[in-house]
Parts: structure tokens; sequence; C-alpha cells
């Protein structure tokens, strides 16, 4: 979701998205999105973007960015503007030292 903080709203949420098979990637991750979005709709840069996922039973679990995505946040400056919540749903940083690759490329490579 997009945070506008000093009007405190959210302004949009998005998701992940599948490609499918003629596409030259598996899926688009909500961060890419997220970042896309703020890039074309907040030109004084001031929202906050979060993400989180969801276990099966509807609680909140902690999402990081992964390696691409993390870059993807240096590259555009949004460090300090990506989080997601805790066990204990309070703010925390989305970006972290030593990301994972995602799922989708582990099989794409065979890196599993």
């Amino acid at each position: 979701m997009f945070y506008d903080p000093k009007k405190k709203i959210i302004v949009d949420f998005g998701s992940s998205k599948p490609c499918g098979n003629n596409h030259n990637r598996y899926s688009i991750h909500a961060e890419q999105s997220a970042i896309q979005y703020c890039l074309t709709h907040d030109k004084r840069q001031r929202y906050h973007i979060f993400i989180s996922r969801f276990t099966r039973c509807g609680h909140h679990k902690t999402a990081h960015c992964c390696h691409s995505c993390s870059q993807l946040a240096k590259k555009y400056n949004f460090e300090n503007r990506i989080f997601t919540f805790n066990d204990q749903l309070e703010i925390i940083p989305a970006i972290i030292d030593n990301p994972g690759v995602s799922l989708a490329y582990k099989i794409k490579y065979n890196i599993i």
C-alpha cells in the first residue's frame, strides 16, 4: 500500500502479479509495481510503501525485499521509504543486508 504521512491516508494499494509463459520474467513483485507507481504519481516524494504478506490464517507475515527489488529501490533512492511489519505489527525497514534471491529466479537458474 502507498501511504501519505502528511495527509495520513492510504493513497492506493496493489499486489504481486504473475506474468505467464510468454513474458521475459515470471512475476512482477509488489515492490516493483509500487516504485513504478510512486515514480509516476508522487512528484514530491513523500509516499511511504508498506509491503506485507498474510498467512493462511490471515495474520501478517514479515516480507523483506528480494535482491533485485533491493537493487531497484537503491537505484531510485527508495531505501528509506519501503517498510514492512514484524510479528508485533511494528513498522520496520523492508530492505535488509544480504537479501535472498526470489523463488522464481531460483527455479529459473536451478539454484535450489
